[in-house]
């Protein structure tokens, strides 16, 4: 084989390992040892591949993928920085928003120089560590109690009740991490939602659809975490308008999206249905994206359904 073909073919085996993220991100002299200096510059000259920190490529197509550019900080770090935030947060549930910037720990003697697009903060780093995919980052718990910390007030709660409704952090493990830690803001704010789990909430939905939605003396009515035997079972309402009769249920897909929640859903439903109560089900995008519309419908419903016949 003439060798400029072979050049090209260890090339193209090059950027499909980098875009298939084995590793997404490689060392020049990682690029060099497989593909020689002809190689590198070739790829790079052509756009396959990328300089996106000194010293570390990536593939072209995926030099704006956050996981990528989470591997390429810890290449370019020598393994110095863990992963922390909503940056550890996407890692660990691709499903958590990818945010703008890598935020990354470092050790206090790394002095080097953070492009824009690295938020780094350099301290002490903790012993206890996590890895997803191969990139070191901060264990679930302490990666979303750096995210609240790093978030500007107003998001901070869409931060905390994301990451629990994705169950990428427990509410248990998260109260005791928040216990170790000496400083945390807004911690009246974050203990106070934590600590409707202590007293018997059991999702995050649920708490913010206590805490954020339906409040005001409008809804002074709702009841709580009622325990109600229906059809000689016992259940148990997120929360019922009792004059009403009707039924609040919110609703997290991570638990009601799959084909056994639905059904367990319309059995539910349907059980509470024969004995007069009618059921209303909010997600939490409706309570988070657009509480506004969830308060209008619950209120034309409980409306509806006191209204005489």
């Amino acid at each position: 084989m003439p060798r400029s073909l072979e050049l090209d073919r260890r090339v193209d085996q090059l950027v499909t390992r980098l875009e298939w993220r084995a590793p997404g991100a490689m060392t020049r002299s990682a690029v060099l040892t497989a593909v020689g200096r002809r190689g590198l510059e070739n790829a790079a000259r052509r756009g396959r591949i990328v300089a996106l920190l000194p010293g570390v490529y990536v593939a072209a197509a995926c030099a704006d993928s956050h996981a990528v550019r989470c591997e390429a900080v810890q290449a370019w770090s020598k393994g110095r920085v863990l992963i922390a935030g909503e940056s550890a947060l996407h890692l660990l549930d691709t499903r958590y928003p990818a945010p703008d910037t890598v935020r990354c720990l470092g050790p206090s003697s790394w002095n080097a120089r953070a492009p824009a697009w690295v938020d780094l903060t350099r301290t002490r780093l903790p012993r206890v560590t996590s890895s997803r995919g191969g990139v070191r980052c901060l264990p679930a718990e302490a990666a979303l109690l750096d995210a609240w910390a790093c978030a500007p007030r107003w998001r901070r709660k869409d931060v905390l009740y994301r990451a629990l409704w994705l169950r990428i952090a427990g509410p248990r493990r998260l109260i005791d991490a928040a216990k170790r830690r000496s400083r945390l803001p807004d911690r009246r704010v974050f203990d106070g939602i934590m600590g409707e789990f202590v007293t018997g909430a059991t999702s995050p939905t649920e708490v913010m659809a206590r805490r954020e939605v339906f409040v005001g003396p409008e809804f002074a009515e709702l009841e709580w975490q009622v325990a109600m035997v229906v059809e000689g079972r016992d259940r148990t309402a997120d929360a019922v308008h009792r004059s009403s009769r009707t039924v609040i249920e919110c609703d997290g897909e991570a638990y009601h999206g799959s084909r056994a929640g639905r059904r367990r859903d319309r059995e539910r439903d349907t059980e509470f249905g024969s004995a007069g109560w009618h059921t209303v089900r909010f997600s939490f995008q409706d309570l988070s994206g657009r509480p506004a519309w969830c308060r209008r419908m619950l209120r034309l419903t409980i409306g509806a359904r006191l209204a005489p016949r």
